[in-house]
This record gives structure tokens, C-alpha cells and sequence, in this order.
């Protein structure tokens, strides 16, 4: 089997609302389609990130720059392929997106492996359970949200069959957030799968006194407690000072 077409385009969605956390805001959500077709008629297609700004272009490397150096190529090759677009990202002014790109290549290979053994990639990566828990992402801040509607949001993702939710603190003084995050316990109940994501909102101050405050509260994981600007010293302090586990983030 050889790849004969790599197809790329991004696409933007509208949201009615504004699906923000402490240091960012969501008004659309994006991804990039990526379609690889085989000369024997396979195609793939897999949706990659939420890259709000720079979709495009990443579309555009996709099909001018990596595209190119796949064609006629056996897509089982995966590894090898890889590190030949890999290789792009040395001279390379935007390496970000570059890997981006990259990484919606090589989902699109795998998918089109997957596709041609009648094989899920789950197992072609070794996988071998049957089903997973899944967590939602919520907590957003909403003007006007009360404590009640927390509650509420917590108790419809336990409906729809959730293990969890990922919750939006760092936005709020470490006290207010650490009482949305009560309430959210107490409503969703002590075996509700609970972390709690900063996006990195606070100083390494604020998110040890966040930490202290939400302990009790059995929380899985507090994700990107800290600033931009020196992460992993700032999340070492931030761990050393709770027994929550710390967690970097895609950032």
C-alpha cells in the first residue's frame, strides 16, 4: 500500500457563549481534518486540536511542505516517516505549528493503517481495554453562575455518564475558587473524579493557598497552577508545599 493523497483543511465553529477559563476565552472551536488516501482506495480522515489562530496555516504546511515528502510512501513505515518530517523542523521558523502539522500526518497514517487491517488503532498501539472513563471539561465562568448551578452542571455530567469533570479554577481569588470547587464536590458526590485546571492563572503563592484550601476535597490532579514565564520551578514549589499531584498541561 502507498499514500497517494494528503488532503488538509481547518475548519471554525461559532459557540453561542464564551467557554472561558482564567486566562483565555473560547468563541469558536477549531480543528484541522486531515484525509490520507492510499493508491488502493483507503482513506483516512482524523480531526486534530483546537489551534484558534494558527489552523490555517497549519492546513497549508499539511499540503505544501509535508504532504510532499509522503507521497508514494508505505504508510506502515510510521516511525520512519515521522522523523523525515521531523527533519523540516530544524530550519524551520514556526516550530509549533510545524509540529502540529507533523502531528496531523501521522495521525492520518495511523488511521489509515487502522482503516486497511479493518483494525482500530487502539489496538496497533497495544491497547487492550474494552472501554475507559471519560471526564468532561466544565467550571467555566459564567457571569451570574451561582453555586446552585454548579451543582447542577455537576450532577448533569454524572447523567450523561461521566466518571469526572476537569474544573476551571485560577480566575477568582484562591478562596472564591476553592468554594466553587466545594460546592462542586458536594454535588457531585466523594466517587466523581475531580481535578482542577489554572491555566496558569495564579502566582506560586496564590496556587499553594488554592491547594491548601481544596485538600480535603479529594482532587486528582491540579493541572498548570502557575504563570507562564518559569513552569517547572514554579510547579515543584506549588507540589512540594500539597499533597495534590501536579500536572503540566498542553501549554
Amino acid at each position: 500500500m502507498r499514500i497517494e493523497r494528503i488532503e488538509a483543511e481547518a475548519i471554525a465553529i461559532p459557540l453561542r457563549r464564551d467557554f472561558g477559563g482564567s486566562t483565555y476565552h473560547v468563541t469558536r472551536r477549531c480543528t484541522v481534518i486531515t484525509r490520507a488516501y492510499s493508491e488502493d482506495g483507503v482513506v483516512s480522515e482524523v480531526y486534530n486540536g483546537d489551534n484558534r489562530d494558527g489552523a490555517p496555516h497549519i492546513a497549508r504546511m499539511i499540503v505544501d511542505k509535508l504532504a510532499p515528502l509522503v507521497l508514494g510512501e508505505d504508510p506502515f513505515a510510521v516511525e520512519r516517516l515521522w522523523q523525515k518530517l521531523f527533519t523540516q523542523s530544524i530550519p524551520a521558523g514556526d516550530r509549533k505549528l510545524l509540529l502540529e502539522a507533523i502531528a496531523c500526518i501521522d495521525c492520518a497514517l495511523w488511521d489509515l493503517m487502522g482503516k486497511s487491517l479493518g483494525r482500530p488503532v487502539r489496538d496497533l498501539l497495544g491497547g487492550f481495554c474494552e472501554e475507559l472513563p471519560i471526564i468532561s471539561i466544565g467550571g467555566y465562568y459564567v457571569e451570574g453562575k451561582t453555586y446552585a448551578d454548579i451543582g447542577s452542571e455537576m450532577e448533569s455530567y454524572r447523567e450523561a455518564g461521566m466518571a469526572g469533570c476537569k474544573f476551571k479554577v485560577g480566575g477568582l481569588a484562591p478562596a472564591e475558587d476553592a468554594k466553587r470547587v466545594e460546592a462542586a464536590r458536594k454535588a457531585a458526590g466523594d466517587d466523581f473524579i475531580l481535578a482542577v485546571d489554572a491555566n496558569r492563572g495564579w502566582d506560586v503563592e496564590h496556587a499553594i493557598r488554592f491547594a491548601r484550601l481544596v485538600e480535603p476535597l479529594n482532587i486528582r490532579w491540579f493541572e498548570e497552577p502557575c504563570h507562564w514565564y518559569d513552569d517547572a520551578a514554579m510547579m515543584a514549589r506549588v507540589r512540594a508545599a500539597t499533597n495534590i499531584p501536579i500536572t503540566a498541561g498542553q501549554s
